[in-house]
């Protein structure tokens, strides 16, 4: 009898114990949803991260960053991979997040600058920016409501604001682009390199990436809706479907947030394997080439640290705050 009691007991202990870690080492990546070049390199992130460590990653498409923000917060996802500025917005509680905040948001680490920016047919008459003037432009973002800095500030270096342009009801960039396919806009606003933008690519017969450097200023326009937002040069590339030379594109540091409620020793971990591991994430994807392992901890305003990696990015020489 007592035998019995005692394996019980142990067998209760165990299975505690045994639920514990597997809930610290199991964690939910929130993303965009399939499509969008971030939920391919939320998947890539989540395959290397599980290849080299002992985290279980699950990718959770979202179809906008707000539910992704409110995932987090909650406690019901541990990381995100966004852009920098939305996700600083959101937990300062400023712009579309005011009255909104979500103070449990940290930042983990700076993966790169994203090109993002507007897409025109190939054979579309439209040349620049400013001639997207009475032109149907997705607006809105009902879901994404981080495009709509990102959207203002394109047509800002056209010295254009919305009311310049027929204004199109969107839900997201994917639902968006949708609709571009479809005939219903003129242009569309993508990650540069996304899947998605060279299936619309072929299904229209080719498409062209704006320029944005075309009037004098456009750059300090483009910053005057979010100082986050940067030119950079996007060179041809067979998986870069619209630009067919050297570009100047919107540029905006992507990063990977995380909960503040996510343990040290997890945040360090998933950190370690992704820079660890440049090699595994270039064959699966050439953008990650941008990675810089040590250009993680850069300083962002935006966003504070969380405490955890803060320290590790100390500890191993590579804060430069």
């Amino acid at each position: 009898m007592f035998k019995a009691l005692t394996r019980l007991c142990w067998a209760g202990v165990f299975a505690v114990f045994s639920t514990g870690v597997a809930a610290q080492a199991t964690v939910g990546f929130a993303t965009l949803p399939p499509g969008s070049l971030l939920y391919a390199q939320a998947s890539i992130i989540a395959k290397v991260i599980q290849d080299h460590s002992k985290l279980q990653v699950r990718v959770l498409g979202f179809g906008g960053d707000a539910p992704m923000f409110d995932a987090v917060n909650s406690q019901k996802a541990d990381f995100l991979i966004l852009d920098v500025g939305e996700v600083g917005d959101a937990y300062h509680g400023r712009k579309n997040w005011e009255g909104k905040a979500k103070p449990n948001l940290r930042l983990a680490l700076t993966i790169y600058g994203f090109g993002m920016g507007p897409f025109v047919r190939k054979d579309s008459n439209i040349h620049t920016v400013a001639d997207l003037k009475g032109k149907r432009v997705p607006s809105g973002w009902v879901q994404q409501t981080g495009n709509l800095p990102h959207s203002q500030a394109v047509l800002a270096t056209g010295g254009l604001t919305y009311n310049d342009v027929v204004q199109v009801p969107a839900v997201n960039v994917v639902r968006a682009a949708d609709d571009f396919k479809s005939g219903k806009l003129d242009v569309f606003f993508f990650a540069v390199g996304a899947p998605k933008v060279a299936e619309v690519a072929a299904s229209v017969g080719g498409l062209r990436y704006l320029p944005l450097d075309a009037a004098p200023g456009a750059e300090a326009n483009m910053k005057k809706i979010r100082t986050d937002y940067y030119f950079s040069t996007v060179n041809p590339a067979p998986h870069i479907a619209g630009i067919e030379r050297p570009t100047q594109v919107q540029t905006i540091d992507f990063v990977i947030g995380v909960g503040a409620h996510v343990k040290d020793e997890v945040v360090i971990e998933f950190v370690k394997a992704m820079r660890a591991n440049k090699k595994d994430l270039v064959q699966a994807h050439p953008s990650f080439l941008q990675f810089d392992p040590d250009g993680v901890a850069k300083n962002q305003p935006s966003l504070p640290h969380h405490p955890g990696i803060l320290k590790y990015y100390k500890e191993i020489g590579i804060w430069r705050g």
